[in-house]
């Protein structure tokens, strides 16, 4: 039967078998994608079912890598592909992104007319202060 396993890699300096100690394990998909989407393609005499698609999110949560896994299907699996994500992880927002609201208070309203903002704006100097 197929299983499918979702967990983290610990670094160690021992190396770590996570398909298990059965010499017919096999692996079909290794993928690091945070919301994964596979198709299980079945086989062998039962080759005539429809393929069965599977958000692995919701079909099993992260365990350790020594957990066995939950079952795909008690039909013979031939090949499993992994298919686009539909969802994907929310963007981190940085603190400095942010822009920050400044509030300005004017004690007194300013006498400023259009033409001395322009020539503030474009550098122009006046001749009369």
């Amino acid at each position: 039967y197929a299983y499918l396993k979702r967990f983290t890699f610990d670094a160690t300096d021992k190396a770590a078998n996570f398909l298990g100690d059965n010499p017919d394990s096999k692996l079909f998909l290794l993928t690091d994608v945070v919301y994964p989407r596979v198709e299980a393609i079945f086989g062998g005499g039962d080759d005539f079912r429809e393929p069965l698609e599977i958000d692995v999110e919701e079909f099993i949560g992260v365990k350790s890598f020594k957990a066995k896994g939950k079952r795909i299907s008690n039909y013979e699996v031939k090949e499993v592909k992994e298919l686009e994500p539909t969802r994907f992880p929310e963007p981190e927002e940085d603190e400095n992104d942010k822009p920050s609201k400044v509030e300005i208070e004017a004690e007194e309203p300013l006498n400023v007319n259009d033409a001395d903002l322009l020539d503030e704006i474009t550098g122009q100097m006046s001749l009369f202060d």
